[in-house]
Order: C-alpha cells, then sequence, then structure tokens
C-alpha cells in the first residue's frame, strides 16, 4: 500500500510538470474574464450542473476521504457552498432570483437535515439544533450554516428558515460572550479560527437582514481574531489555536486564510481585504503563467492533509480555489486570471447539454468553485 501510495504521487508530480509544461496558460485562462465579469452563460452552465448535484440525496459514501467525520463534512460542504453560489448569482441578477432562491432553499433544507448533521453530531455526542440552548460550540456546523442561512434572509427576510436561523444566531452570540478567549470549538478541543469567520460572517448577516447593529460580543470576536488569530510576521491566519487563551497550535497558513477572507467579506471588508493581500504578497506565486498557492509561508513546509488538499510543491488546492473567490471579492482581476488558468488546466471543464462540470472535482469541487467564482464583488454584498 505504501509503494502504491507513492507511486500516485509520483504520477500526480509528473502530470502536474507536464501540464503546466504542455499547455499554454492563456489557452485555460481565456474565460477567467468572462468569469471574474459574472458572464451570464458561463455562471448558468455551472448552476445548472451544481443544481443537478444537489436536486438528490447526496449521501456520505459520495465523498471518498478515509474518514466518515470527513465524509461528512463534505456532504454538509456541498450543500453549503451550492447555497451560497445560488444566493450570490441572486445578487449580480435578479431576473434569475426565483430559480436561484429555490435551488438556494433546497440545498439549505438539505444542509440542516438530521442525516447531513450527523457528521457533527457524532463528534459532540449531541445534535447541534437540538441543543442550541446548550453551551457547546459546534462552530463550524453552525458558522458554515450560518452564513448560507444569513445570506438566504438578506434575500428573502421571511421564510420557513427564519425562527431557526435566529435561534441559531442567537446560541452563537451567547457561546461567544462566554468564550475565554473569544473562540468557539469546532469539535471538542479543536479550534480553527477559519470556522470562527465563519460564526463572525452568520452573526454580521443576520444583523444586517434585520436592520440591527451589531452585537458587541461581534467586535470583540473579529479583534480576537486580529490580535490571536493573525501572524504577526505575514498577516496570514493561524489555522488551529487553543480554546483556553487563543495561542497558537499551528502555523499560519494560506488554506485557513482564504476562506477566511471569503467569509469576513460579509462581514468586516478591511479584515478579509488584509488577508487577501497578505495572501498575494506571501503566498501567490505563477509558474509558466498559471497561478497557485504556497500551503505554508515561505521557508516553512509542511504535510498535506483534509484542510489543505493535495499540495504538489508546496502549492494548496484548496488554497488555491478559494483564493478565487477572494481575488472576486476584492477586484483582483490579475491575481483571478492566473488561478483560474490553474483551475481550469486542472478541474478539466467538461461541457455537456448547457451545464459545465469539473472532471476531478465531483460535488463538492463544482460546488466550492460555483462559490468562489460567483463571490460577490465589492458594493454588491447584500
Amino acid at each position: 500500500m505504501m509503494v502504491m501510495g507513492q507511486t500516485r504521487k509520483l504520477l500526480a508530480l509528473l502530470a502536474f510538470v507536464l501540464g503546466i509544461a504542455i499547455v499554454p496558460h492563456r489557452v485555460c485562462e481565456r474565460e477567467a474574464d468572462a468569469w471574474f465579469d459574472g458572464e451570464p452563460a458561463r455562471v448558468d452552465a455551472l448552476a445548472a450542473q451544481v443544481a443537478e448535484w444537489t436536486k438528490t440525496d447526496l449521501m456520505p459514501r459520495d465523498f471518498v476521504t478515509g474518514s466518515s467525520r470527513f465524509d461528512g463534512e463534505w456532504q454538509f460542504g456541498t450543500y453549503m457552498m451550492a447555497a451560497m453560489g445560488f444566493g450570490q448569482v441572486v445578487l449580480e441578477r435578479p431576473e434569475r432570483r426565483e430559480e436561484s432562491l429555490a435551488r438556494m432553499e433546497r440545498c439549505l433544507d438539505m444542509a440542516l437535515s438530521r442525516d447531513v448533521r450527523a457528521f457533527d453530531t457524532s463528534a459532540w455526542s449531541e445534535d447541534a439544533l437540538d441543543a442550541l440552548d446548550g453551551p457547546r460550540g459546534h462552530a463550524a456546523y453552525l458558522g458554515y450554516a450560518g452564513v448560507a442561512l444569513g445570506l438566504h434572509r438578506n434575500l428573502r427576510t421571511s421564510s420557513h428558515f427564519s425562527e431557526l436561523h435566529d435561534r441559531i444566531v442567537a446560541a452563537l452570540v451567547r457561546r461567544l460572550d462566554a468564550a475565554p478567549a473569544g473562540f468557539l470549538e469546532t469539535y471538542p478541543g479543536e479550534v480553527y479560527p477559519v470556522d470562527n469567520a465563519a460564526v463572525f460572517a452568520a452573526i454580521a448577516l443576520h444583523a444586517r437582514a434585520l436592520g440591527r447593529p451589531v452585537p458587541a460580543v461581534f467586535t470583540r470576536g473579529l479583534a480576537a481574531l486580529r490580535d490571536k488569530g493573525v501572524d504577526r510576521t505575514t498577516g496570514l491566519l493561524v489555522q488551529a489555536v487553543r480554546f483556553e487563551d487563543g495561542s497558537p497550535r499551528d502555523r499560519a497558513r494560506a488554506s485557513g486564510t482564504a476562506l477566511a477572507a471569503y467569509f469576513l467579506g460579509f462581514a468586516d471588508e478591511p479584515m478579509s481585504s488584509a488577508l487577501h493581500r497578505a495572501l498575494a504578497k506571501e503566498q501567490f506565486r505563477t509558474v509558466l503563467g498559471f497561478g497557485a498557492m504556497l500551503e505554508y509561508a515561505p521557508g516553512s513546509s509542511g504535510r498535506a492533509d483534509i484542510d489543505s488538499g493535495p499540495t504538489p510543491f508546496g502549492f494548496g488546492v484548496s488554497a488555491t480555489g478559494f483564493a478565487l473567490g477572494t481575488s472576486r471579492m476584492h477586484g483582483d482581476r490579475e491575481t483571478f486570471s492566473a488561478l483560474y488558468a490553474t483551475a481550469h488546466l486542472f478541474g478539466a471543464p467538461f461541457d455537456e447539454n448547457g451545464t459545465r462540470t469539473h472532471t476531478t472535482g465531483g460535488p463538492l469541487g463544482d460546488a466550492i468553485l460555483f462559490a468562489m467564482m460567483t463571490a460577490p464583488q465589492k458594493g454588491r454584498i447584500t
């Protein structure tokens, strides 16, 4: 098994080298401007494929990570990211409102279902929605669901989600207020600043939808994120911290930074912009015109994991994909175009019957790219 694993890694590296050497980057980035500008034909084709993925009940077994928890996370993440993409289409193209909202609501219903949240229930030995009156974190499940619900609430003020949305945000605010270092746990004993960025975005979107000021705990939480969650040397987000005092448990990394910058684009534009600038300055590289983000800061290295995805030559697949979203959010066309060339090369998009799917990504890959490549540009966030 070890030999087979090493062989697969070598083949992946060989494919990477041959791909960037043989395929001109301009061929792969020719659609980049269309995506950056939100060309309807491009967006509609990927939206149609994501709608196909999510109109059936995806199962954890559809995501083969080798871990039942991560399979469940990917199942939930597919519905959540798809919901964000459909909501973002409404922001840019009101004429697609009803169709996109119906698709978004299908995804929200599934993301909130007991079966889809089972991965989080297993980790905590309690159901996140049944235990909203309790004290325990559930930062990722409730935070990510809260972001998608918050975007929906800004598009449709009253719906069958409204009461649950209010309860989720109230629980997050109460738990943050009691958190010793200003961070909530994702799983028992595990605290990730990127997941807390989602919590802050959920709180901000809820306040905006209801026309209320953000609660004081939101401001304190952002301050904790800036003071304890951001590496002072690189400006990147630390991947993990301790619950008791917010001290680092992992290094600053690009995957968490890029996803946090996306979430914070809905909550605090200056901090989102600062994280994007750090990514562009410290992590962004081009190879023969193809752009990618290094997962670890220059001079540092580490192993690939479920957060980073594969890291050929140190470049992170997750960081590169999520940075498409931050680049579009902050009007960085040059970085977006170079990253898109890489996503196109290795995603291998395939068009058929009015849909577009990425051959190597499956449901989650298509959903993430849909959310990132429709990430709302400045001035269009609700």
